[in-house]
């Protein structure tokens, strides 16, 4: 007589066994899909990232001694605009806004509603003015934001970040602010300065 082939091990299993081990490998296939997001988010983080600049010597004068090196001097820096270009949700969104200039905080700013409508994208913030010391190098300007809402803890880091820099004349481009997925928040923050000598 013939005997049936034999039943493969997974069916030897009881039930309840057997969802454990699947539902252990649909679990490990997640976590890896989360950690392999991460790092990629990661990356374009890091690509997004502005190279810093170096700074270049004075020129010498004709007569073949060097100029004088700049000395530091005091800017009145103003925070003109912000152009939402994606305020991170559907519809209006709070955001907060932190001010740093080489690591030291200059101020914070919240603003209300932020929408990116066409037509309701610029946002005029009042009295976001402060005065620093800027070194002949220039500084660092560093924008950190954080969306405001109701159903998430705070976080101490930011949701959103930019780099710029300001230099001692008081050049200082617009200031690109986005989150490590641009649909999280996308901002261009204008700044304008003046000596406040």
């Amino acid at each position: 007589m013939i005997e049936p082939p034999p039943k493969p091990w997974y069916l030897k299993l009881p039930a309840k066994l057997g969802a454990t081990v699947f539902f252990l490998v649909a679990l490990t296939t997640l976590i890896g899909n989360l950690l392999e997001l991460d790092a990629k988010r990661r990356e374009r983080a890091e690509q997004l990232a502005p190279a810093a600049t170096i700074a270049v010597p004075a020129p010498a004068d004709p007569d073949g001694t060097p100029a004088a090196p700049p000395t530091a001097r005091r800017l009145a820096l103003q925070l003109e605009r912000i152009v939402v270009l994606g305020d991170g949700t559907v519809g209006t969104t709070d955001w907060r806004f932190a001010v740093e200039a080489d690591g030291e905080p200059l101020f914070v700013l919240q603003q209300d509603a932020l929408d990116d409508t066409a037509g309701r994208n610029v946002a005029l913030p009042a009295s976001a003015r402060t005065t620093l010391r800027v070194a002949p190098a220039g500084s660092l300007v560093t924008v950190k934001a954080w969306r405001g809402s109701r159903l998430r803890l705070p976080s101490a880091e930011p949701d959103a970040s930019g780099q710029g820099r300001l230099a001692l004349d008081g050049a200082i481009a617009p200031l690109e602010v986005v989150a490590i997925d641009p649909a999280g928040g996308h901002f261009i923050l204008h700044f304008s300065a003046t000596a406040a000598d």
